[in-house]
Parts: structure tokens; C-alpha cells; sequence
């Protein structure tokens, strides 16, 4: 009767070493040879077999939208970029559609690769990225 009286009081398991990770400092050269600098959360950091430093998808994905603000707009951006890009700014995809005049089903078949944007609307995103790098956009994390 005791033994199941603490199987009961059990705290669960020890929390994960990486939770208390250190921020990781990291670069990355972009496509126009500039060099970025971020710091990487620590929870997003694992050690690999080999005890180098891997990172999880939610770090791979703040680095993609890193590099989507930072980059200058590719002639015809990928839809990964395209997604990267709406993340970073903290957009839906029908708050997106309403900033650049497009309808939401529009951003959607962009973000899915069924469909380009042409060149008006790229010049609108382009526009929409530039101001919001100008007013220092915060990444998502």
C-alpha cells in the first residue's frame, strides 16, 4: 500500500538538460555576401553524436525567416520564402492578402507553388518587407 502511495506522489521525469541551454551564437553569409549575426535560443540547440551543435526545426525555421527579411527579394521567390517572409512579419495569410490587394486563396496557391506572384505583387511584397525591416520587425520564435 505505500509502494502505490508514492508511485502516486511522483514529481515525472527530470527536466531536459537543453531547456536550460545558454543562447547560441550564430552566422550565416547571405546570398549578397553580407553576414548576419543571431543568437539562437538555447531550447533550440542539441548536441549530435559527434557533440556538435544541431539545431531543431524551430530553429531552422527562424533562420529561414532571418534570412527572408534580410535578403533582398529573390526575381521570383520560392514559396518557402514566400512563407518564411509572412511568418517573419507576423501574418496570416488573408492579413498578407489584405496588405498587398491580392485575395487569400491568391497567397495560398503562392505559399503551395501552384501559382507565381507577378510582378506587381512582387513589388508590393518587396515593399512590405523593406518597411518592415526599416521599422526592425521582430522574428517570430
Amino acid at each position: 500500500m505505500e509502494t502505490q502511495a508514492r508511485r502516486k506522489t511522483r514529481t515525472g521525469p527530470a527536466p531536459a538538460a537543453h531547456l536550460s541551454n545558454p543562447d547560441y551564437p550564430y552566422t550565416m553569409k547571405l546570398a549578397d555576401g553580407r553576414t548576419v549575426y543571431v543568437e539562437i535560443p538555447g531550447r533550440w540547440v542539441r548536441a549530435d553524436r559527434s557533440g556538435e551543435a544541431a539545431f531543431t526545426p524551430d530553429a531552422v525555421r527562424f533562420l529561414d525567416r532571418v534570412c527572408a527579411l534580410s535578403m533582398n527579394m529573390p526575381g521570383m521567390p520560392s514559396p518557402g520564402f514566400i512563407v518564411s517572409m509572412r511568418e517573419a512579419l507576423r501574418l496570416t495569410q488573408v492579413e498578407l492578402a489584405e496588405r498587398i490587394g491580392v485575395a487569400s486563396m491568391t497567397v495560398s496557391r503562392w505559399e503551395r507553388g501552384t501559382l507565381k506572384p507577378g510582378s506587381q505583387s512582387l513589388a508590393k511584397l518587396d515593399r512590405l518587407r523593406r518597411e518592415a525591416v526599416r521599422r526592425g520587425v521582430p522574428i517570430p520564435q
